[in-house]
Parts: structure tokens; sequence; C-alpha cells
């Protein structure tokens, strides 16, 4: 038998390590927390998400584990941020969270918390199931607007309207989660060389140097309506960033009736609004949208007549 070569020798000692360490973290979490029970979820870059019990309730962890680079500053008050919104926040319509954040260690190497459990499933794991009928994609459109309006009424846009982020229960009704990007315009100056999001998410705002506004919100929850709609994204990322921040910058979306004519005109034109290019041109924020919105019983005479 060959000898293994020393590029997977160390990708193996490399991978072994890093699985040492997170064990370490999520022992010292589940301490801290006094949490129990921890079973793995989903990870994503430096967090990692743990279905867990807490007092006999089913909850989730969440460990932020923060890198020894120059970024460290930046990943450990998105986690303190994303904390300090949720206990603010009351809302049906946004995960309650259960706990502080607890930093673990001197430096410190991580943060956790503790969330709420929603039951049902991310948007971005029933994006197979696009288009949805109209029926679907309206309470979609009101309850991530209503969790919008309670951050938006704060003076804090989201940021990262991405499938992964919107939760459908089981009872249908959709619920905002991970506002770990969520900025406050009061208190933080947005200007910057870059601005994060999720490719095929990014709003017009978030072109290098963009300022986000609550409208960018409006244009991220454009974004998933047109695509629960049309199972198509607006805007195709095309993985180059300048190509991609050009098409924000100078592209705008085709009408939403251009591509699927039975949606009803009341629904089309308020998707096609959130998606304009302009944020002057779109809802305001979140509770201008909830004005424009008709009601249910004018929605179910609208898919009727359609």
């Amino acid at each position: 038998m060959a000898p293994p070569d020393s590029v997977n020798v160390l990708r193996t000692a490399r991978n072994l390590g890093e699985r040492v360490e997170q064990d370490e973290l999520v022992a010292e979490a589940q301490a801290a927390l006094g949490a129990a029970e921890l079973s793995p979820m989903r990870t994503g870059g430096q967090k990692y998400v743990y279905r867990a019990q807490l007092e006999g309730v089913s909850v989730v962890v969440k460990i932020v584990a923060i890198p020894e680079t120059a970024y460290a500053t930046v990943v450990l008050e998105r986690a303190r941020r994303e904390v300090e919104l949720l206990s603010t926040v009351e809302s049906a319509y946004v995960v309650r969270v259960m706990s502080e954040a607890v930093e673990i260690g001197d430096r410190p190497e991580a943060v956790c918390w503790v969330e709420e459990m929603l039951d049902g499933s991310d948007l971005g794991d029933l994006r197979s199931t696009f288009p949805w009928d109209v029926n679907q994609t309206w309470p979609l459109i009101v309850d991530v607007a209503q969790g919008l309006a309670a951050c938006h009424e704060l003076d804090v846009v989201h940021r990262d309207l991405s499938p992964g982020n919107v939760r459908r229960r089981d009872d249908g009704r959709f619920a905002l989660m991970d506002p770990g990007f969520a900025r406050h315009l009061t208190r933080t100056a947005l200007t910057g060389l870059y601005q994060p999001g999720t490719p095929g998410y990014l709003t017009p705002e978030h072109i290098p140097g963009g300022q986000p506004t609550l409208a960018s919100d409006i244009f991220g929850l454009g974004i998933l309506a047109f695509q629960a709609l049309t199972a198509t994204l607006p805007l195709q990322p095309t993985g180059d960033d300048a190509a991609d921040y050009n098409q924000l910058k100078t592209g705008q979306v085709p009408p939403l009736r251009d591509i699927r004519r039975d949606v009803p005109e009341d629904l089309a034109a308020i998707v096609d609004r959130c998606l304009q290019r302009q944020p002057a041109r779109r809802y305001l924020d979140a509770a201008e949208l909830l004005e424009d919105l008709p009601s249910a019983d004018a929605r179910s005479a609208s898919l009727v007549s359609s």
C-alpha cells in the first residue's frame, strides 16, 4: 500500500484539530449556558448551530468561534449585535433569544447564546418547491414585513434577507432569523468598502461604499417574493463581483408579470415596487409596505379575479 501523500496527511491533521477545537467549544458552551444534549444542526463560517435541551425545553444553541485574526473584533461585535437585537425586538415574526451572549475564554475564543427552537423549515430548504402559488407567497410577504417592521421601528437594517434567514413555521407563517449583519442606523456609520450579505440576495446598497437603509430590506424581501413566485432570482449572480455590482448598480429587474402572467396585478405591483433599483422608488420601510398590503379578504378576491 502506498504511503499517504503529505497533503492528505496535513489535511487530515488539520480537520482533526478543527474537530477537537469545536468539541472543546461545545463542551464549554454547554457548561456556560446550562444546556444539555447538544446535537449539530448546521455550520456556516464561524457559526455552529446545535439543537439542545434547556430545563426540559427544546432550544437552539449558537456558538460563534472568534478567529485569531484582524477580524476578531468584527466577528465578536457581530455576535453581540445579533443577541442585542433579538433581545430588544418583540415580535412573533422574529426568533426570540433566551439568554445573554456568553463569552468563552480569556481572548475570548467564542461567544454563545440560546434561542427558541422554531418548528418548520428554512426557506433555503424549500427552494426546490418553488414556484409557489399566490396563497403561499402572500404570507411570506406579510410576515417578513411584520418582522422587518419590528426591526425598522428600532432603526435597524437586517441586511441579509437570504433564504437561510427566514423560516416557514409548520402553521405556514414565517419568522426572521440570524440578524448577524444588522446595523443600527443611529449608532453606526454604514458607509464602507464592503457591506456583507449573500450572493444573489444583495441589494443595490451592498455595492462597495454603499449605505444600506431601511429600504434595502424592502429590496431583499422583493428578492425572496420574486424567487418564490418564479423559481428564479431577479438578478442572477455571475460569480464575478465587479459584474454583479455593476448589475446591481445599473440593472433593473423585469416586471414580475412578464415572467408569470397569472400573478394578480396587486401582488405583482407590490413585488415590482420592492425591487426598484432606486431606494426612493421603493417602500421606504416595512411599515409603509404593510400599509399598502391588501387585507386577507382583498387578497383572496384578487386571486379569484386573476
